[in-house]
């Protein structure tokens, strides 16, 4: 009988479906859920990598010996260790770009207490709270698992799931709100000369740390003209490539918004698709930019 590969990216995906149902049981207690639905929740993301790379959830400290096995190069299956949570969590980040490791982080830190201490664990947040934002970050994998929800979990625990989603984006929104009109609020009261002593010298002392790439957009709270900002290129597109004269335009994600005006920032990506932000901008490419195209160039050959 055939093994199954420890790393198998459908295996994954059936384990965290059996994990995630045993956290929707009806005689589940919210903290025994929780803890079954984080570990769904980390096999959901090996799941999704693995279908990327399976040396994606190798782990890298053991002389290799993971990521050899997960290449196909060594077939001791008995020998292979993942990576953890917070790997998987950071990884899943860069590679799909709704998903939010610090949301991820957050909904899942009780879940070493919960089996390590003697403390109850998820009591940070409750359950009205919790299981949104579990739904937001779940929802992204199982895409990038190329599924949905109701394959997931069943077409009546799939009405429940799409509440959640439903009550999370309600959250955001009132985040995104609360934020723009607490701009306009500072920008009313430094424009009339009201501010407390407080918010004056927390207004000097503002300050936008960019990102490496910035473009422009209009600030959703003041409608002046505001930076959008961020490090991963998406794209690159060579525009003119002659003797003397090179252009290069680069595509990036969008994951920072900063206006000098009204002193607005947005770092969170539900919060600035939430606020109609473009996912992404163009800038042109620099002259190191260009020189890293034509290195990467030179070493595919």
């Amino acid at each position: 009988m055939s093994r199954v590969r420890p790393f198998d990216s459908d295996g994954l995906w059936l384990k965290a479906r059996l994990f995630i149902n045993r956290a929707l049981d009806d005689s589940t207690a919210f903290e025994e859920a929780a803890f079954w639905a984080c570990c769904s929740l980390e096999l959901l993301g090996k799941a999704a990598l693995s279908r990327i790379n399976p040396a994606l959830i190798a782990n890298p400290m053991d002389d290799g010996r993971s990521i050899l096995i997960a290449s196909g190069v060594i077939e001791d299956f008995d020998g292979f260790l993942s990576v953890q949570a917070k790997t998987v969590w950071a990884r899943c980040s860069r590679s799909f770009r709704q998903f939010n490791a610090d949301e991820a982080r957050e909904i899942s830190l009780g879940r070493n207490a919960y089996i390590h201490s003697a403390s109850i664990g998820f009591d940070v947040l409750g359950p009205a709270e919790w299981w949104p934002r579990f739904w937001a970050q779940a929802n992204v994998l199982i895409a990038h698992c190329d599924s949905t929800i109701e394959e997931f979990v069943g077409p009546t625990r799939a009405k429940t799931a799409e509440s959640h989603l439903q009550t999370n984006r309600a959250n955001l929104s009132r985040r995104l709100e609360s934020q723009l009109d607490s701009a306009r609020l500072r920008l009313r009261m430094h424009e009339s000369g009201n501010m407390t002593g407080q918010m004056r010298r927390e207004w000097s002392r503002f300050f936008l740390d960019y990102p490496s790439y910035t473009g422009e957009v209009d600030c959703p709270a003041c409608g002046n003209v505001a930076k959008v900002g961020g490090e991963e290129v998406e794209e690159r597109r060579l525009e003119r490539f002659e003797f003397d004269d090179v252009a290069l335009t680069l595509v990036v994600w969008t994951v920072y918004l900063g206006c000098e005006h009204c002193h607005l920032e947005l770092v969170d990506v539900d919060l600035l698709d939430a606020a109609g932000i473009p996912s992404a901008f163009e800038v042109e490419g620099s002259g190191e930019d260009i020189a890293d195209l034509y290195d990467s160039e030179y070493n595919n050959e």
